[in-house]
């Protein structure tokens, strides 16, 4: 029977990146770095996702449902199962009958970065303190409300007016608008991406853009980061 590695401080400085700034901070180790230190120090061992009674990788739960996972070793020693529960990037239950098969994959690079910290010590350090990266579908995305476009009058004159220069203005301060959601964004410690991402999405919406962005958590930023750089991947 093999015996089950002690990895506790495996998983050193020099591997953790950071996300976001100020308090918005945080440390991770991204899901593919963790199983490349579980290979290179526990030889012989791999993680093990359990099949379901209908043969499909997905168990039924009372609300949503779950994966089972544990560590399995060559010479067929294996250690008790792990759940691992199907959840929306809130850490809510999905419907069993809406998860999709990104929920199954996601769900199952989070569940093998647990049972890893929950058996053999590795970045159990970071776990502690915030999830490793998930790859969970992307957060919420930016609330937006459709601007109330105002009709303009229009009265008949005799007189000649001046070009207004209202369209200027307008334009001016949309991109004073852009500028500042951009720089709140940045504050908040939002990759580049991520920021254009949410630009595209608030039809240059910005001022109530500003105020939905305001209203998020540094979970929101976290999610929105690891989504895209999960995509360099």
């Amino acid at each position: 029977m093999a015996e089950l590695p002690n990895l506790k401080g495996v998983a050193t400085q020099d591997l953790v990146e950071s996300i976001g700034s100020g308090r918005f901070s945080a440390s991770y180790i991204n899901w593919s770095r963790t199983m490349q230190m579980f290979r290179e120090n526990a030889p012989g061992w791999q993680v093990e996702t359990l099949f379901a009674a209908d043969g499909t990788l997905l168990h039924k739960a009372p609300v949503g449902g779950y994966l089972l996972l544990r560590l399995r070793h060559l010479d067929g020693t294996c250690t008790p199962e792990v759940p691992q529960a199907v959840m929306d990037n809130r850490n809510n239950a999905i419907p069993y009958e809406k998860i999709t098969a990104r929920d199954i994959t996601d769900t199952q690079r989070r569940g093998a970065c647990l049972v890893l910290a929950m058996q053999t010590g590795l970045a159990h350090e970071l776990w502690a303190k915030m999830p490793l990266e998930s790859g969970y579908q992307q957060p919420e995305e930016l609330e937006t409300q459709q601007s109330v476009k105002k009709p303009v009058s229009s009265q008949k004159s005799s007189k000649t007016q001046a070009p207004s220069s209202s369209g200027q203005d307008a334009a001016a301060d949309a991109k004073g608008s852009k500028t500042e959601f951009v720089s709140l964004a940045k504050e908040m410690g939002l990759v580049e991406p991520a920021i254009k991402d949410l630009i595209s999405k608030i039809n240059e919406n910005y001022a109530n853009g500003i105020k939905t962005l305001k209203s998020k958590d540094d979970k929101f930023v976290l999610q929105m980061n690891e989504r895209f750089q999960a995509s360099e991947y």
